[in-house]
């Protein structure tokens, strides 16, 4: 049966009014895990993001959660540089000088008194 021009018209109207947008899909393994992005589909709403993830992404791995999210709500640092620079000099934060802290423990062990030499130190007095 042959369609109709009212009808041709309408499935056009229909089509050219669906928008898809492209969903960042981010999947969650198991409870203790945190959700992965795995990659991006193109649909016209949440739920068919989330069916397409089901079917592109899940067919082998299992999850327990699935996140899609709008490509436009997800918001980004600015590329500017500047914009991750420290305020103040927080050198003392770093972790970077107790890398000589287990040479210095052994040093002072070595140096430190045993009981025995606490016992014959008091002793000759």
């Amino acid at each position: 049966m042959a369609m109709t021009q009212v009808e041709k018209d309408l499935v056009q109207e229909q089509a050219a009014d669906t928008s898809y947008d492209v969903y960042e899909i981010f999947v969650q393994a198991s409870d203790l895990d945190p959700h992965v992005h795995v990659g991006s589909v193109l649909a016209p709403s949440p739920e068919w993001a989330l069916q397409l993830a089901r079917e592109n992404f899940l067919r082998r791995a299992e999850a327990v959660n699935v996140w899609a999210v709008r490509r436009e709500d997800v918001h980004a640092t600015p590329a500017d540089p500047d914009w991750f620079a420290r305020e103040f000099d927080r050198k003392y934060r770093d972790v970077s000088g107790y890398a000589d802290n287990a040479r210095r423990w052994k040093r002072f062990k070595a140096q430190a008194m045993n009981i025995d030499d606490v016992i014959a130190d008091v002793r000759k007095e």
